[in-house]
């Protein structure tokens, strides 16, 4: 029995194997979980429903998705990362349907989680029990049912994949041995491609811990390694990276709008949060209940009593961690100066947002405040039974939030998204519309409103005697075309398009711009008495090529944690 309960204590495998059996059990709720009726999961449910249209009706790298915006063509990928679209779209082969493949990765983002994160702590403390609380504290904090049950927010709770594998990677180069700094690489790079928000964030707190440990940089070792991952960080993410500056200089994106966003100073104060809301649900206007829970507070206060008792060794990460975890949760409330900081932070929209990063630093905080005050408990009976009164605390508290979560109608999703499929038409007040261009946005109640899909002549004079549109392509035949003639497509401004003007002599491509309500506007450059406009969405060659050149460089990385790892083997061995 004392080996059964010591391997309990320190096999790796069997306390994996607890972190899925959790990771499980609080993804039960998905079970009855309405994706369509979550605050963002319609959203979520339609890039996967638009990334399959745009599979069969457009092309590589299928930015833009046909049918959507009253038929407009609509681009939902480029400011919203690859990871959280292309995983779930690749799970629907498996579950047959967008919204359960949706559900199944956001279980196994639940179990990942706890995984990376009890990797994290095991690094810092070399102590297994202290991982496992930790990973248990993680998945099991109340903000993160909220994230995936209520929000269904993909790319945070993605993030939090993510996070963990980078401050491991960075505590290694800074306080370990070295021999996985690379983990900076693969966590950044998956942050990128999953949430930019979180990304900013977890750079900010690196550099906060960084420069806590700002000595450590005059090693040249550490200056050389920190140049491979960034490079590699960069390079993996071109995909994202290009494609996402090539829109915003082409034109104005809703997105990139902070008044429109509320993601300027003053909304983002506006939406903070009061203290109280961290005991008790108060105010919320957005339905999000941000309580800390009992069991997390009754192990953060633990800290009082046995702060004493940690190793003297791991006390300034703990204190770095402490630390980092009140801050973010101080930038939650309204007490916080939000009104002072700079546009780049206030990015974030809301600032309860740092509620998953402060469980990200203080998760390890409350596990070893749990793990010292049963080390202080000399009498073996009563320690177990303290032990056995929080897991019962934990199950409890864990169990009556889950069952807040639960909803009976299970046909809806398959319903909504049917009909989705049976009719792909989609009109732009029944999508989100925070990536139109703005001048489109800004028109949706007037011209948006009254547009019909056709070809309009802005200026000048054609004839246009017939017109064939299907997806993302369109074909418009013309007559006695005055020179500058100005049309106005029935597309978005997008880039990406080819537009093509055929003549009885010749055919040659026409450059478009944005038309002043956000639609793509040609000039044609010469009077003609028949010709045909032919538009077809084909991608740019630069969004081609950061796909291309991201793909060589997982390659080249994949290579590079080959090398490394053999070197440092070799090495190892000859040092014996």
């Amino acid at each position: 029995m004392k080996k059964i309960i010591d391997n309990i204590k320190t096999k790796r495998s069997i306390h994996y194997m607890l972190i899925i059996i959790i990771g499980l059990l609080v993804s039960i709720p998905l079970l009855k979980m309405q994706i369509s009726s979550s605050d963002d999961g319609r959203f979520h449910l339609l890039r996967l429903i638009g990334l399959d249209y745009a599979l069969e009706f457009s092309s590589f790298p299928f930015l833009v998705f046909p049918f959507f915006c009253n038929d407009w063509g609509y681009s939902m990928t480029v400011f919203y990362p690859q990871v959280v679209t292309y995983i779930p779209y690749i799970l629907s082969f498996i579950t047959n349907n967008f919204a359960n493949a949706l559900k199944l990765f956001a279980m196994i983002t639940t179990i990942l989680s706890g995984i990376f994160m009890y990797n994290f702590v095991n690094e810092i403390t070399k102590k297994k029990i202290i991982a496992l609380f930790s990973a248990i504290i993680y998945i099991t904090f109340p903000y993160r049912f909220e994230d995936i049950y209520n929000r269904y927010a993909i790319g945070e709770f993605t993030a939090f994949v993510f996070i963990p594998i980078v401050f491991q990677g960075l505590y290694n180069l800074l306080n370990g041995d070295k021999k996985r700094h690379y983990y900076i690489a693969i966590g950044a790079t998956g942050l990128i491609l999953t949430h930019t928000i979180s990304t900013l964030y977890t750079a900010l707190f690196c550099v906060i811990y960084i420069f806590c440990n700002i000595r450590k940089l005059n090693n040249k070792d550490i200056i050389i390694k920190c140049l491979i991952n960034t490079i590699f960080i960069i390079l993996m993410s071109l995909m994202f990276i290009i494609p996402m500056l090539e829109f915003k200089f082409q034109a104005e994106y809703t997105v990139l709008d902070p008044s429109i966003m509320r993601t300027n100073s003053e909304s983002v104060a506006k939406n903070a949060i009061s203290p109280m809301q961290f005991l008790k649900d108060i105010e919320e206007e957005n339905g999000v209940s941000f309580v800390l829970g009992i069991p997390f507070l009754t192990t953060l206060l633990i800290g009082i009593l046995i702060y004493k008792d940690i190793d003297e060794k791991y006390k300034k990460v703990y204190n770095i961690g402490l630390i980092l975890g009140i801050i973010s949760l101080f930038m939650c409330t309204k007490y916080f100066p939000w009104k002072y900081m700079p546009q780049v932070l206030c990015s974030l929209q809301y600032s309860w947002r740092l509620l998953g990063f402060a469980i990200i630093f203080l998760a390890p905080i409350c596990a070893t405040n749990l793990y010292y005050l049963l080390k202080s408990i000399t009498k073996k009976w009563i320690r177990n039974l303290v032990l056995l009164l929080i897991i019962i605390l934990f199950s409890i508290c864990t169990y009556k939030e889950l069952i807040a979560y639960e909803d009976g109608y299970i046909r809806k999703d398959t319903e909504y998204e049917k009909g989705k499929i049976n009719n792909p038409v989609v009109h732009y007040f029944s999508i989100n519309r925070d990536y139109l261009p703005t001048k489109s946005l800004l028109e949706q109640s007037g011209y948006l409103k009254i547009r019909t899909d056709e070809t309009y002549i802005l200026s000048g004079n054609a004839k246009i005697i017939n017109e064939e549109k299907q997806a993302l392509h369109l074909e418009v035949e013309l007559q006695d075309v005055e020179e500058k003639t100005e049309l106005e497509l029935p597309y978005l401004f997008y880039p990406g398009y080819v537009v093509k003007l055929q003549t009885d002599s010749k055919e040659y491509e026409l450059e478009y711009e944005e038309s002043q309500y956000g639609f793509i506007q040609v000039v044609i450059p010469e009077e003609i008495n028949e010709g045909k406009i032919i538009v077809d969405y084909t991608a740019t060659v630069l969004d081609k090529a950061s796909y291309i050149l991201s793909g060589i460089s997982f390659v080249l990385f994949i290579g590079y944690v080959i090398y490394f790892r053999r070197k440092t083997k070799k090495e190892e061995i000859n040092e014996e």
